[in-house]
């Protein structure tokens, strides 16, 4: 069995599949993964989201910004002019995939193979037992009867750019936006969601898994993630693994294989 994770796949499905046939991904035996932003501002948006479901235990998705939008698309949130995921919204099926889609986690974890996949990025100050505590309360929320409320608080939300304590409504708001949204946050966790380059307006600014003393660290567990494509793949870290490599922006999709001593990284062009 080969374990697989895949970076933003943003609707490029006919890239998916021509990424996943050059190393003969086969769901009966291999496992994929999606570090999140699954759907929109590419082309096939419907044929991502019904592949992915359709390949069951095989495929482990968590959710991105992007496939929170789509969510709260469909409890009437506001259309942004780049957005491409109509189709999905239109579906006949559309009920049954935005169901699968709120019950995707926001972080997944293999203590075996001793890897942790997130969209974006990790709070300093969090370790990896408190950060799946918080994201276990905002996942209960969406797979709840209240997850339209929810998805209308957060598509509208000013995100804080502090951690507000306690468990209630802004404290979950910012719990979704550091695990699919961070690039840039300062090591007294202060977060900038405006950044979206690959470099940071202040010094004092540096990306999420740069803060050597960051809690998160002292669990001996790697972290592959998402979201950042215009700092691209990020090969160079010994903790995290970054495969952003901007398919939907001209670049390719990059995918890495996990379950191996040192991962393998595979990019095809878009």
């Amino acid at each position: 069995m080969a374990v697989y994770a895949v970076g933003d796949i943003q609707g490029c499905y006919e890239v998916l599949r021509r990424l996943l046939d050059a190393v003969d991904f086969n769901p009966e035996k291999d496992v994929l993964w999606c570090a999140g932003d699954l759907v929109n501002r590419g082309p096939d948006s419907l044929k991502t989201l019904r592949f992915l479901k359709g390949l069951g235990d095989s495929c482990i998705c968590i959710l991105g910004n992007h496939d929170l939008h789509l969510l709260e698309r469909s409890c009437g949130g506001r259309n942004y002019k780049r957005d491409t995921f109509d189709d999905v919204l239109a579906a006949k099926d559309a009920d049954k995939l935005l169901d699968w889609l709120r019950h995707r986690p926001l972080m997944y974890t293999d203590k075996k193979l001793g890897w942790c996949m997130l969209h974006a990025g990790l709070h300093p100050h969090w370790t990896m037992s408190e950060t799946r505590k918080r994201a276990q309360a905002v996942e209960a929320v969406l797979r709840g009867d209240g997850w339209k409320a929810f998805c209308k608080h957060l598509h509208h939300a000013e995100f804080p750019d502090r951690d507000p304590k306690g468990s209630g409504l802004h404290a979950m708001i910012f719990t979704t936006a550091v695990l699919t949204r961070t690039r840039y946050c300062t090591s007294d966790g202060r977060f900038n969601w405006e950044v979206r380059t690959g470099e940071a307006e202040k010094e004092y600014e540096i990306p999420w898994y740069s803060h050597e003393g960051a809690a998160w660290r002292k669990k001996k567990c790697r972290v592959v993630y998402g979201h950042w494509a215009a700092q691209g793949l990020v090969l160079d870290q010994p903790h995290v693994l970054g495969l952003d490599s901007g398919c939907v922006w001209g670049g390719g999709l990059s995918l890495a294989r996990l379950d191996v001593d040192e991962p393998v990284v595979m990019t095809v062009m878009g």
